[in-house]
């Protein structure tokens, strides 16, 4: 069960690019209302589109449904947020002036999928964590917070340039989903282990807030550099700071090392969907 909180920490960073729309909102409204006098009114309007999308629930109905389950919401959000992606991607790298229904259409299917991670991360570890909810929950939400400051560093590092814009967005519906993918078999609901102690829950817990901690430091750390220090303009930087996040996520499967064996094999029992 600690590989699976350990792939839905991973699987929140794909819910949470709905934070990092003003990285690339002035680039973007060029190419999709050219000469609009109201461009920036209609871009905030395509915002609360993403919002609406990840706000409305029905990923909770496909999760309990007799066909759904974690593997399936997964699915869905990985093709919902390549179609948004996508399809903004093609208008803006190629002036397809759509109408502004079928862009409000693109921003609500992305923002829609980012919801469908979540709630697969979410419903999943509070059921393979029954006896510490609140601990399991703060630790994946955690990382749904985080997940804007460490897109950012992906941004500043590659996709800083003006004319980037379109680049990025199709970074974001191919990457999340590829990563969406690879995690979802991971993402499974489990029998828990006997005793409910034989994991070492306390340790492991404590490891992985101290690995959030330490990395919301590091990404309070470089904030502050780029607005007070010259040095921090430069690519270099911005190479440094996205190291330092991979740095930390390679750290991050440590939480299940030994954990099956420990728990017993009780614990590697799939329940079903």
């Amino acid at each position: 069960r600690w590989s699976v909180l350990v792939a839905s920490m991973l699987l929140e960073l794909c819910g949470g690019s709905v934070y990092i729309t003003n990285l690339y909102l002035a680039a973007l409204r060029p190419r999709l209302f050219p000469g609009a006098a109201d461009g920036e009114a209609l871009m905030e309007y395509l915002v609360f589109a993403s919002n609406l999308g990840n706000w409305v629930p029905l990923a909770g109905f496909l999760y309990d449904a007799r066909r759904g389950g974690p593997r399936t919401v997964v699915f869905a959000g990985a093709a919902l947020t390549l179609l948004g992606y996508g399809g903004l991607w093609l208008c803006s790298a190629f002036d397809v002036h759509a109408n502004f229904a079928v862009l409000w259409l693109l921003w609500f299917l992305w923002g829609h999928g980012s919801g469908y991670f979540d709630c697969a991360a979410i419903a999943t570890c509070s059921a393979n964590f029954r006896e510490s909810r609140g601990l399991v929950l703060g630790l994946t939400k955690s990382f749904y917070g985080l997940s804007g400051s460490l897109l950012t560093q992906v941004f500043l590092a590659f996709f800083a340039a003006p004319d980037a814009a379109p680049a990025f967005l199709l970074f974001l519906g191919v990457a999340l989903c590829l990563l969406a993918l690879a995690l979802a078999p991971l993402v499974r609901r489990l029998a828990p282990p006997r005793p409910l102690d034989a994991d070492s829950p306390s340790r492991r817990f404590a490891r992985g807030y101290a690995l959030v901690g330490a990395l919301a430091v590091a990404m309070v750390a470089i904030s502050l550099l780029r607005a007070f220090s010259p040095l921090a303009a430069s690519r270099a930087f911005s190479l440094g700071a996205l190291g330092l996040v991979a740095a930390s996520l390679l750290v991050l499967p440590s939480l299940a090392w030994g954990a099956a064996a420990a728990a017993g094999s009780p614990s590697l029992l799939v329940l079903p969907s």
